[in-house]
């Protein structure tokens, strides 16, 4: 063989080499994405114990596209990360932009949640960013713009781009205002969908004359919003009206318009409120202890961890606690004396210390087989939601659930619904999953035998929801004197607590010959909800609560304690003060029905054994005659 040939050959060879890894290592390099902007919720704000909307632009400044995931994780105090990391699938062109939106959950059970609960955005090859810190506020208004940025400026209501509405009515919890000055241009059917959604469970829609000066003309499934009059309902939301521009809409117009939607209480000595852009000082800088003051004015006390907690508590390993305390007095006396003992009458260490080592390792497993197994338990799911009634029979449901596994594994937690949101809620456990929050939302977790695993939803059913009718309805001095109300698809077998809301009354409702019938003047909404007695919701889980009188013990029992704490969480009362403000329209009716959980909304994962829940159904009936 010629070697210098060969050497030859290599020497013009080893250039070309390191060219092609060079390049190659560029074309890797140059896969960078950045994050350009982030913006949270629909004006820069989030509401508490809520799922909350954060937008984040990502620029790929390269021609090669890009494929890849986008993490956000949250961390409590700055420190290790607590709850299940929120992960998002990101495919983006070259040299192109993308909004990508994540669904976080934000707690509150230290007060100021913000201050200490941080977020932080992962990408690219360990890349990280933090999340700016939001300001809390209870209602969100905004105007929609042009995503181009071409539309007029002005105005007091804050400017949102209308590229930015999330595409499914989950996302919507905060949003009370929506005002248009034009048609949305950009928006795909589900955007169109939620949004009608929206509006239906009680959003109001504000529509102003554009720069042509008139009032904007919708098509399509937006063509709802067309209408002569000034002031029209859809659903339980509203359709207002101004002759106004957007740059004439101003803080005493805004006053006037919304001076009849739900208002935030505001603490003596404190600045009146601002109805455009209001953030509440006692949920930035309270501490949220859940004790209040004597008229229940506290920070919320209706956090997911209230509701996670009972329900927690309805399944539990009953360990054999007599025989542990047993096995630890044997174990304790076999390393002393016995094998003090042991050294005594064989005068050998090799032999204390493998009688030391095999008592560690048979009492470490005898431990661990009497510690962590139950005693009866089996595998289950345990569950309460909201459920508002939406167009086409589909439901709008909130959930709290909590499942209990007798075997350690990862379980893929999912429901058959749109725009599934999940969260554990938690402010000090990392957990050892996944969630994909979005259209097909999903939540997969690993669970150690014989735990718990709690978790929030939030989501939109297709169907489930009853079917309620006013057969008659008699109202005097602007209370119910009687009302008859036809229900499908539930009976009297199903429900355990049946009310009316007209007005500012809650009216108890009873079966009779297969309707419900008006039984009583069950008072005003602070006599109902009882917010007083319920300071100290969120303690309840851990020092006991005695409900009728007696120590609440049995599933049953727990699942009637969560009726009037959904109730104020469908309401979004958490002060008495708000309480007292509860007002229905003349015009409307709620039904509240307190059932059993239908198959339908359970966890689709046959792996979860038995699922028991009640459900909250909330069902507005318009009384189109009164």
């Amino acid at each position: 063989m010629d070697w210098n040939a060969v050497r030859s050959c290599l020497l013009h060879v080893r250039p070309v080499l390191f060219a092609v890894i060079a390049l190659q290592w560029l074309a890797t390099g140059a896969k960078a994405i950045e994050i350009e902007d982030m913006r949270w919720g629909f004006n820069g704000k989030v509401a508490i114990n809520r799922f909350n909307l954060l937008s984040v632009l990502i620029s790929n400044p390269v021609p090669q596209p890009f494929e890849g995931e986008v993490v956000l994780r949250k961390t409590f105090g700055g420190g290790s990360p607590v709850d299940a990391p929120i992960v998002e699938q990101l495919s983006i062109a070259g040299s192109t932009s993308k909004w990508v939106q994540f669904y976080p959950y934000i707690n509150s059970s230290w007060g100021n949640a913000i201050g200490n609960e941080t977020w932080r955005l992962e990408y690219e090859r360990g890349k990280a960013v933090d999340v700016p810190t939001p300001r809390v506020a209870k209602y969100q208004r905004v105007i929609l713009d042009d995503s181009t940025g071409l539309t007029p400026r002005g105005g007091v209501l804050k400017q949102m781009p209308d590229n930015l509405f999330p595409a499914f009515v989950s996302a919507t919890d905060a949003l009370q205002v929506v005002a248009f000055d034009r048609e949305p241009r950009t928006w795909i059917p589900t955007q169109k969908e939620a949004f009608l959604d929206w509006l239906h469970l009680g959003g109001t829609v504000v529509l102003m004359k554009g720069p042509t000066g008139k009032i904007p003309e919708f098509s399509g499934p937006l063509a709802v919003l067309n209408s002569p009059l000034d002031d029209r309902r859809y659903g339980a939301g509203r359709i207002l009206k101004t002759s106004l521009q957007r740059a004439q809409f101003n803080a005493e117009e805004a006053r006037q318009m919304f001076a009849s939607l739900p208002k935030n209480y505001v603490q003596l000595n404190e600045k009146a409120e601002d109805p455009i852009d209001y953030v509440d000082p006692s949920l930035q800088t309270q501490a949220n202890t859940g004790t209040g003051n004597m008229y229940g004015e506290g920070a919320d006390p209706f956090t997911s961890s209230s509701f996670l907690g009972q329900l927690k508590e309805m399944t539990k390993p009953e360990h054999n606690w007599l025989l542990l305390h047993f096995m630890f007095w044997i174990y304790i006396a076999m390393v002393f004396p016995g094998c003090y003992i042991l050294g005594k009458r064989w005068s050998d260490f090799r032999v204390v210390y493998a009688g030391l080592l095999g008592t560690v390792v048979l009492f470490s497993i005898l431990f661990s087989i009497v510690g962590q197994r139950g005693y009866g338990e089996a595998t289950a799911v345990h569950s309460v939601a909201i459920a508002k009634s939406l167009p086409g029979g589909a439901l709008d449901v909130a959930s709290w659930n909590n499942v209990f596994v007798t075997g350690g594994d990862k379980y893929l937690i999912k429901h058959n619904g749109q725009g599934a949101l999940y969260s554990t809620c938690s402010e000090t456990e990392a957990v050892n999953g996944l969630i994909n929050n979005g259209m097909d939302g999903s939540f997969a977790v690993d669970i150690p035998p014989f735990s718990n695993r709690e978790f929030a939803m939030r989501i939109k059913f297709p169907s489930g929801s009853p079917t309620v009718k006013v057969d008659d309805i008699k109202i005097d001095s602007g209370r119910l004197a009687d009302l008859v109300v036809s229900v499908e698809g539930l009976t009297a077998q199903d429900t355990q607590f049946v009310n009316a809301l007209y007005g500012d009354r809650f009216y108890g409702m009873h079966w009779q010959d297969g309707k419900l019938k008006m039984s009583s003047d069950a008072g005003d909404a602070p006599s109902m909800l009882k917010l007083q007695s319920m300071q100290n919701w969120s303690n309840y889980n851990n020092y006991g609560y005695r409900y009728g009188g007696q120590a609440v013990q049995t599933v049953q029992e727990r699942f009637n304690l969560m009726f009037a704490p959904l109730l104020s969480r469908s309401l979004n009362v958490m002060r008495e003060s708000e309480a007292r403000q509860v007002r229905l329209s003349g015009d409307l009716v709620r039904i509240y029905l307190y059932a059993k959980m239908p198959p339908e909304l359970a966890v689709q994962n046959k792996r979860l054994g038995g699922q028991h829940g009640h459900v909250l159904y909330s069902i507005d009936v318009p009384l189109l005659n009164q």
